[in-house]
């Protein structure tokens, strides 16, 4: 049974948004922009600390994306951000050239 009360002290744009980028801050800091999951994981619930609260108890991120988003890998899997590969979480770097706009001019291909 599915309950229609959402209780948390954020809506789940807001909330996404924070995860997305935590997880990119966090790969951008790694060697070659990727993290192993666990690992991954466990860094986003020490630096969110205290941030997500449902019924006014602090909840850790992986709760909020569980009950909001299935599973994190799933979240993960459905963004277009990041690729899930055996575990190992990497940045998408070809979504950064194409949908950021870092040109401002034509760019030619010969």
């Amino acid at each position: 049974m599915v309950h229609n009360n959402y209780k948390w002290n954020m809506s789940k744009k807001n909330g996404k948004n924070i995860i997305l980028n935590e997880i990119e801050k966090i790969l951008l800091e790694k060697k070659n922009n990727s993290s192993d999951l666990n690992e991954l994981i466990y860094l986003l619930n020490n630096r969110n600390k205290n941030v997500f609260q449902k019924n006014n108890k602090n909840k850790n991120l992986l709760n909020f994306i569980k009950n909001n988003f299935i599973s994190f890998e799933y979240f993960i899997k459905n963004e277009s951000n990041f690729i899930l590969i055996d575990n190992q979480i990497q940045l998408n770097q070809i979504n950064d050239v194409f949908c950021k706009n870092k040109y401002n001019d034509w760019v030619f291909i010969e």
